[in-house]
């Protein structure tokens, strides 16, 4: 704020140089809001809600049942402990996330972190990490983008715990080909080997949350909680943005 400048005017006088607008359809939205969304777009930008996966965080449709584990992750459980995402991923949410993750808007930032704290099924990450590591990216595709979009939202999910917060420690050493596109089998089979971790140590033992833009089928959480585990992490759970469901 400007020094002398009383803040309800400084306020007023945002409002008019800067109006607020909806984030999915630019309507605008009078004064500026700590969401960014008209109410039509508000409702078809749903956040998840219980009842959910107890490890993946997959929405059920029965509202009574409760969590409880999905049928996948009976059958074949991932490495990650429970996995959490805040709103779902569907044709309305994809472009903002676009934005966001190539084209290096930040808008949104405020809009997320407000929604963060509105998701119930956030309460179910209980144990306080050790380590915050964002997905890395390869060296190549960070030069191409200019930033990590997975350590921009550590950054902004807790601002408070920049000591917490490793993107160096887990490694994206191989190159992959997008996963766009690719069903699960393929995804599994692309990420093979693509990461490492710099210092085993630097692991052991300890409490380590994810962080991540989109969650689509699992397969890249699941393969950096496999390497962490493998390397000697105790518990590893996972926090995205969005959550795709088929």
């Amino acid at each position: 704020m400007k020094k002398g400048v009383p803040s309800g005017l400084y306020a007023a006088l945002k409002d008019i140089l800067f109006p607020a607008a909806c984030l999915l359809c630019h309507q605008g939205l009078g004064r500026a809001a700590d969401v960014l969304l008209c109410p039509g777009c508000a409702a078809q930008m749903p956040l998840i809600r219980p009842p959910v996966c107890s490890c993946c965080g997959r929405e059920f449709p029965d509202a009574a049942a409760g969590n409880h584990l999905c049928g996948a992750c009976l059958r074949n459980p991932p490495s990650f402990s429970r996995a959490r995402a805040i709103f779902r991923y569907n044709k309305f949410t994809a472009p903002l996330i676009y934005s966001f993750k190539y084209q290096g808007c930040t808008t949104a930032m405020r809009t997320f972190t407000v929604l963060l704290a509105r998701v119930p099924t956030l309460g179910d990450l209980r144990e306080k990490p050790d380590l915050i590591i964002p997905v890395p990216l390869h060296k190549k595709r960070l030069r191409q983008r200019g930033f990590n979009q997975a350590l921009e939202l550590a950054r902004l999910f807790f601002p408070g715990e920049k000591r917490r917060i490793q993107p160096t420690i887990l490694l994206r050493s191989r190159w992959t080909t997008p996963q766009t596109g690719l069903d699960g089998k393929h995804r599994r089979r692309n990420l093979a080997g693509a990461f490492q971790v710099r210092d085993a140590r630097r692991v052991q033992g300890q409490r380590i949350l994810l962080i991540d833009d989109v969650l689509t089928t699992g397969s890249t959480v699941n393969e950096c909680a496999r390497v962490l585990r493998q390397n000697g992490a105790g518990n590893v759970e996972v926090l995205t943005l969005a959550r795709v469901f088929d």
